[in-house]
């Protein structure tokens, strides 16, 4: 399993935390922690939200950079297993 945290900027709207959610369950990726605060300027949300799974973590941040209401998505490996063996995190990012 790998586990990959994503830091996006998002929209303050109506509904676009559902969405985030939604799309993240539906791509059979596990929310382990989510965490949101609104920009200082008010017109946007920071989201911090790490995720669980045997799937890559390209993929996801892919799909959540299409959602209407992201307007970037970034994500860094957190921990990968394999044979009980820790690999070091590594940084990447998706432009919308």
């Amino acid at each position: 399993m790998n586990t990959f945290t994503y830091q996006m900027r998002v929209r303050h709207s109506e509904g676009a935390l559902v969405r985030i959610l939604g799309l993240t369950r539906r791509r059979r990726f596990d929310v382990i922690q989510f965490f949101a605060q609104p920009s200082p300027d008010g017109d946007f949300m920071d989201i911090e939200m790490t995720v669980r799974s045997a799937r890559q973590g390209p993929t996801l941040a892919r799909q959540l950079a299409n959602l209407l209401d992201v307007t970037s998505v970034g994500f860094l490996v957190a921990e990968k297993a394999i044979a009980e063996k820790a690999i070091a995190p590594q940084a990447a990012s998706v432009a919308c």
